[in-house]
Formats: C-alpha cells, sequence, structure tokens
C-alpha cells in the first residue's frame, strides 16, 4: 500500500509509492495559495530526487506568479532563518529529514520562519482540497526566480554574532572538531561555521552528495565511523548531523556517543551558566525529552515546560513564554536569539562555548550532568489506526492518570513511559526513561507487549 504522511511535519512518503510529482504540485498549489502567493523561499537537502522535486516546486509557484527565491542545497534551519529575514510568506524545502533514500517530503514554512502549526495545517487542507476539486494550474509560468548564493554565509553571521556563541574563547582553545554531515545539506555549512569559530576541522562524509553511507538519523549505532575517527585523530570532539541538519549528536573525546538527548542538556547548562541571576525564563522541551533537563533546571531555580512532540509546538511555546532556550530530544536546540528553528550550527556554537568557558572535555562536562538511561522503540502500525491502539492503552491505564496531550505517557518519580503515533512514519513510537537501561528496557518490553496484544 502507498504510503503518504501529512501533518505538521509537512507531506513526505516513499518516492512513487506514494510520494510523487502530482503530490508535490498539489501541496504546493494550495501552500501558496494559502500563503497570497508573494515572495516563497524554496530549498532542498542533498538526496538525489531532491532536484527533480524542487524543479517541480518551482514551476508550481511561478504559475502561481510567485517570486521564488532558490537556495539550494542547505541546511533546514538556512531556509528557515531566510523566510524571516527576506520577508517571504513562506517557504517550501524538499528534505525527508532523517528518513532513508528512498523517502522525500515538503516541509512548509509560514512567514514567521516557523513550520505551520495545527491551525494551518489545517487551512492548508483545505486549499488543497479545493485545488483538487478545481483541477491544477496551467498557466504560464509568470513568477521570477533569484538563487541566493549568499544563504549559508548569512546563516554563518547569524549565528557569529548570538550573545551565548563566544567566539573569542572557542579560538583560544582551538578545538579539534571531527564532523560527520552524512553527505547531506549540513556537508558545507557546518564546516564553514566551525571553521570560523577557530576549530581545526575534520571532515567525514562533507561531499554534499546525498550518499548516505550509513542510515540518516544520527543515533549511536549509525555513528561507529565517526567514533572511530574522533578516537585515530585524537580529536576533542565529534559532532554529527542529519541530512536536513537541523539536529546535532555529540561524540566524546574517547570516541563515546552522548546520545542526543544531552544535546540539548549541553546547550542548555551553557545557557544556564551565562543567565542574569534574576533571569526566570523558563525552558521549553517536548514530552519525550529527558528528565535530566528538569533535574538541571532545578539546579538553577528555572521551570522546564513541555509540549506535545513536533518543532512547532516547542517553538509557538518559546514564542509565548519568551523562553530562554528550547528544543526537543532528538537533538534539536532552538534559540530564539537566532530563530525559533532547531538548529545544529547554533546546538554547535553552543557546546563549543561551553567548552571553552569551563575548561572542560566534554565527557568532563557530560559527568558533571544529571543521568538517565532511555530507551527508544517502535511498532509497525501500518493497516491499524494508532488512535485506537493509543486510546485503549489510556482506558487501562487511567488510574495512572497519564499525560494525554501528545498519545499516552505515564510518569513516575523515577521514570516515565510515551507512546505516540509518529508524525513522520506509519508507527508508534515508544520512549521510556529510567535510572539505568535495565529499568527503562523494562518499560519498552512490557508495554510493547501490552500493545501488540491491543493490535
Amino acid at each position: 500500500m502507498p504510503i503518504l504522511i501529512s501533518g505538521i511535519s509537512g507531506v513526505r512518503g516513499i518516492i512513487n509509492d506514494g510520494f510523487d510529482t502530482d503530490v508535490v504540485k498539489v501541496y504546493t498549489q494550495a501552500f501558496a495559495q494559502l500563503m497570497d502567493k508573494g515572495r516563497i523561499i524554496i530549498a532542498q537537502d542533498s538526496r538525489p530526487s531532491g532536484e527533480m522535486f524542487k524543479g517541480v516546486v518551482e514551476l508550481v509557484l511561478r504559475r502561481m506568479g510567485c517570486e521564488v527565491i532558490d537556495c539550494g542545497i542547505c541546511p533546514t534551519p538556512t531556509a528557515q532563518l531566510m523566510v524571516k529575514d527576506l520577508n517571504a510568506k513562506g517557504g517550501i524545502i524538499v528534505t525527508a529529514s532523517h528518513n532513508p533514500i528512498e523517502w522525500n517530503a515538503l516541509k512548509f514554512v509560514g512567514a514567521e520562519g516557523l513550520f505551520l502549526d495545527s491551525e494551518e495545517h489545517k487551512q492548508l487542507q483545505l486549499e488543497l482540497s479545493k485545488v483538487r476539486e478545481t483541477g491544477q494550474t496551467q498557466a504560464e509560468p509568470s513568477g521570477e526566480v533569484t538563487l541566493l548564493d549568499e544563504r549559508i554565509e548569512r546563516h554563518i553571521e547569524n549565528v557569529l554574532a548570538l550573545d551565548l556563541v563566544n567566539v573569542d574563547a572557542i579560538q583560544s582553545l582551538k578545538p579539534k572538531v571531527v564532523i560527520d554531515a552524512i553527505n547531506g545539506a549540513g556537508s558545507e555549512a557546518l564546516p564553514l561555521f566551525l571553521e570560523r569559530i577557530g576549530c581545526e576541522v575534520i571532515r567525514l562524509n562533507c561531499d554534499n552528495d546525498g550518499n548516505f553511507v550509513h542510515t540518516p538519523e544520527p543515533l549511536p549505532e549509525n555513528l561507529r565511523g565517526l567514533s572511530n575517527e574522533v578516537r585515530r585523530k585524537n580529536a576533542d570532539i565529534g559532532i554529527a548531523t542529519d541530512p536536513d541538519a537541523d539536529r546535532l549528536a555529540v561524540i566524546d573525546e574517547f570516541g563515546n556517543p552522548l546520545v542526543e538527548e544531552y544535546t540539548l542538556v549541553l546547550a542548555a547548562y551553557h545557557a544556564l551558566r551565562n543567565a542574569a541571576e534574576d533571569d526566570t525564563r523558563p525552558i521549553v522541551t517536548n514530552l519525550s525529552t529527558t528528565m535530566a533537563l528538569d533535574e538541571l533546571a532545578e539546579r538553577y531555580g528555572r521551570k522546564v515546560l513541555r509540549t506535545p512532540v513536533g518543532e512547532i509546538h516547542v517553538a509557538r511555546k518559546m514564542q509565548q513564554q519568551d523562553s530562554l532556550i528550547g528544543g526537543e530530544g532528538n537533538g534539536g536546540v532552538i534559540l530564539a536569539e537566532s530563530h525559533l528553528g532547531r538548529d545544529s550550527l547554533v546546538a554547535s556554537g553552543l557546546i563549543l562555548s561551553l567548552m571553552a568557558e569551563t575548561g572542560q572535555s566534554i565527557r568532563e562536562i557530560a559527568s558533571d550532568l544529571p543521568r538517565y538511561e532511555m530507551v527508544k522503540d517502535k511498532i509497525n502500525v501500518q493497516g491499524y489506526q494508532p488512535a485506537d491502539i493509543l486510546n485503549a492503552l489510556a482506558e487501562k491505564y487511567a488510574s495512572l492518570t497519564p499525560n494525554l496531550e501528545d498519545g499516552v505517557k505515564i510518569t513516575w518519580k523515577d521514570r516515565w513511559v510515551h507512546f505516540r503515533a509518529s508524525n513522520t512514519e506509519p508507527i508508534v513510537r515508544i520512549f521510556a526513561e529510567g535510572s539505568s537501561q535495565t529499568v527503562a528496557a523494562s518499560l519498552v518490553k512490557e508495554f510493547k507487549t501490552e500493545i501488540q496484544n491491543l493490535m
């Protein structure tokens, strides 16, 4: 059965098995109508199908009379920042993020540089219905196209100007950094940024050609090559990103992964250390992020506010609360001073600043942080309604007062388990965290069996 997933993370699927040029055409036209045409930013990650799909997006936008600013291959956060900086009506990014090479997708960005929220997604669906009812435009292309060659330089300048990025301290430290960009959209931007702030940069998989030499998601099991290179080169730190370069994973100086949950914890630690004593702004993250963040925030008298999973939910809450910092436990760091999107350049700048200011290695810093262990798993539910499964779980465990904001989350004093339908795949994700891998794995095993019994 063809797979096409539409939600706040955009529309994505397997190429020519759910996701094809017809899908791209109708969604692009609907988005242009929703944004009232005007100036639209377009961009892509490096996967081979990206150029073709971006060409389709460009053609439809020009037929709609839009002014198109083409950012080519660049990180998703770069495109988000350009929407904001160039006062565009919106943006379309051709990227399937962490999905394998056979997938592609469209991510939709509103005028604020944020992804569409739930209400805007509903409006997009209404426009989509109109396009399907009236048919696609066949007008002659009239919109102009401009190539934005300086988009990466503008992004780098934005991050260099951040108060929390201590360029002088990093330049004094001169850290040796190995970067694995998986030949994705961060292959140019991240190494250039690291060099500008004074790092000795060792490139690994930075050819920008979409040849994903390992599974794209920056999880520890996919980063063995990076770990080996950090040890071989005697580097101070290793960093890895996903194909669209919004998420960041960290490897310590011994080649050991910190797991992506701790990217946000490290960045938040840096922000908390530098905040004024009378600064009480909260930290914002999602329901599936490590409770190490709560314990760290408590040391500084801060609150952690939680949202449903999804970058836009975190970003909107950050807007509303004027937060100190935010992000998600998948390696996504959001700093409003830069822009309200997950950004691997921002994340790496904050973490390297933390190393430079403390004079500690990444392992020494991590050893001082609260520590919990998380296990992440998933169940393929193709052919079933995830909502029915989650409703049954909520009913069965009602006595434990589960949080139902996003799926079902059950929390005890020292552990929790969270089940939710994926925004990007036909699966139910199961996250559990506890004082040890054994505790977390036991929770996952117990509840995974429970879900399977409900199918």
